[in-house]
């Protein structure tokens, strides 16, 4: 999960047959445990 966190801050573009993967990122990256688990620095990647 923390790759797929970085990718949109290192402009690297999934391709459509990623969906699958891509939506199991959203289901992590929504639950509370994982954001407050994040550095500040890791947090600022992504918004």
């Amino acid at each position: 999960a923390p790759l797929l966190w970085r990718l949109d801050y290192y402009g690297i573009d999934m391709s459509k047959n990623a969906v699958p993967l891509l939506k199991y990122a959203e289901r992590i990256f929504s639950r509370p445990a994982y954001i407050e688990a994040l550095t500040p620095s890791e947090k600022v990647m992504r918004k």
